[in-house]
């Protein structure tokens, strides 16, 4: 299995300027279809992103609300476990994320959120503006090139299966 060492940016909160720069290790065959990893690598991003402004914007909210120790306890080690799993040190200790993990910790720092902060989860603001529609058309980009989502990633990096490279994952252009 060739291993890509994918970092691509995702906007920063408009608190922040600039975008952050995010990281992880996802693996897969040398004769799989660009386009087929592409959208793999969009849809793990997307879900790192979401997963990651999620974190703060709660983190923001529980510093505003002021709640009890006791009650955000749970929430902030919650948040702690999701913001590490899914941070860049994953790269430097070969861990790769998955997409159900993602979401499993997306959803526990849901659970924990409402009880935490005693309000119902609808009333929540949790999820952002809808995260998918900017991750949808996704690029990757290696050793400088953009690769054609009609190609096969061997057509690029041969055929040996323990290939690790490091690539970019960038907005899809619109074509004219």
């Amino acid at each position: 299995m060739v291993v890509l060492h994918v970092k691509s940016a995702v906007p920063a909160s408009p608190s922040q300027d600039g975008d952050e720069e995010t990281e992880f290790l996802y693996e897969c065959a040398a004769s799989a279809a660009v386009a087929d990893v592409a959208a793999a690598l969009a849809a793990l991003a997307g879900l790192q992103a979401a997963l990651l402004s999620l974190c703060r914007r709660i983190q923001a909210r529980c510093a505003g609300a002021g709640a009890g120790a006791g009650a955000t306890g749970e929430l902030e080690r919650a948040l702690d476990e999701a913001e590490a799993y899914a941070s860049k040190e994953q790269v430097q200790r070969n861990r790769f994320l998955s997409p159900r993990a993602l979401r499993e910790h997306i959803k526990n720092i849901e659970k924990k959120c409402a009880t935490a902060l005693h309000e119902p989860l609808e009333a929540l603001p949790l999820q952002g503006s809808s995260s998918d529609n900017k991750h949808e058309r996704k690029q990757i980009w290696w050793a400088g090139k953009e690769l054609a989502m009609d190609q096969k990633l061997s057509d690029y990096i041969g055929v040996n299966d323990k290939t690790k490279i490091v690539v970019r994952l960038t907005q899809a252009r619109d074509e004219r």
